[in-house]
């Protein structure tokens, strides 16, 4: 159905708080952009008409927010709900995808008719609410990353993570966002934010991928182009995970490349990333903790970035198949994304990162 000519629309509604402010918000393009190394990992952008009714039928609305606190698309804890929606021109049948949510960062109105709107997912409140004083752990890596969260912002857990305390001799940072990715490194876990807003922490990914997407050209296919690009920069072929404790000696893990094109042992030389924490307190946590983390950075490395008709269905994380031609397919997982909001908006542009 995404291969032929579905109509493709967006819903976006504007919140403040439990409050809803705005039911339709009227886009003329928009895009959702995500990349799993940035800190507030996904991003929202939009260009809204300065005069349009809100729905079908309703009042013509001023959508510059102006000095009103109070409106749709100001910066005050203003909440953009997205919401892509696609329907069959062959059965009439409607797929609705949740997307996400994402607190207004600034607007800019260009005198020309339209304003422009960028927001940045809820990931955003950790980054800036920073803690007021310094506190050390009193429990648990889950209770700490609950109690670490702003409030009134939930939290969940992959059931295959396993629970452990935390060294009451170490303190947090200020930073929620910091000390947040700490425990999802030290677990080790893949700090993310769902669909609907809350921190979730995520079991690492598995060495194989298992596609839940396969992406290909041809007839029927949603491939348009499939490039290929490679970086060295900042990319290890050895981690190694400290613990920071004073309390706990010789607690190390290292984790190396050791074979193919970014082995150690071959022409790539050796690329070293230090890590500590005093969440490590014993070495098969930090072997598991220098595993993780250097699959997360080679993972990205040899990136291939792909042209797909809009598929809202892909996330960040999820493994897909690229099958172009006769070549071999490519297996990995979505390393970054670029989703259009209208139908208008052009191709969808993701990155397909491969370990190894």
């Amino acid at each position: 159905m995404l291969a032929g000519a579905p109509l493709y629309s967006a819903r976006i509604t504007s919140w403040l708080g439990g409050r809803l402010l705005a039911a339709t918000v009227p886009i003329v393009a928009g895009r959702v952009t995500g990349k799993a190394t940035q800190e507030v990992i996904e991003e929202l952008s939009l260009t809204v008409p300065r005069f349009a009714a809100g729905a079908p039928g309703g009042d013509v609305q001023d959508w510059r927010p102006g000095k009103n606190a109070g409106h749709a698309l100001a910066r005050y804890g203003q909440t953009l709900d997205v919401t892509t929606i696609i329907e069959s021109v062959v059965t009439g049948e409607i797929w609705e995808t949740r997307i996400g949510r994402y607190q207004v960062k600034d607007w800019d109105d260009d005198d020309a008719g339209t304003v422009t709107v960028k927001a940045e997912s809820l990931l955003a409140r950790p980054r800036d609410d920073k803690l007021l004083s310094l506190t050390s752990p009193t429990g648990t890596l889950k209770s700490e990353a609950r109690r670490l969260a702003p409030a009134g912002m939930g939290v969940s857990f992959d059931p295959k993570l396993v629970d452990r305390p935390c060294s009451p001799a170490m303190s947090w940072s200020r930073s929620r966002i910091e000390n947040l990715q700490e425990i999802a490194d030290a677990w080790p876990a893949l700090l993310r934010v769902d669909a609907w807003g809350q921190i979730a922490f995520r079991a690492p990914l598995p060495e194989v991928p298992k596609p839940v997407v396969t992406l290909r050209d041809g007839e029927g296919g949603t491939l348009i182009a499939a490039p290929r690009s490679d970086s060295r920069g900042g990319v290890p072929n050895v981690v190694v995970a400290t613990t920071g404790s004073s309390t706990t000696a010789d607690v190390q893990g290292v984790a190396a490349i050791t074979s193919g094109p970014m082995s150690i042992n071959g022409d790539y030389g050796v690329v070293v990333k230090e890590w500590s924490s005093s969440l490590l307190e014993n070495a098969s946590q930090a072997q598991a903790a220098a595993r993780t983390m250097l699959d997360n950075a080679a993972r990205p490395a040899q990136a291939v970035p792909v042209r797909i008709a809009p598929d809202p269905r892909l996330e960040i994380d999820d493994p897909v198949a690229v099958i172009r031609g006769d070549e071999t397919p490519l297996w990995g997982w979505v390393t970054a994304w670029d989703l259009p909001l209208t139908a208008d908006g052009g191709d969808m542009r993701i990155d397909v990162g491969v370990s190894g």
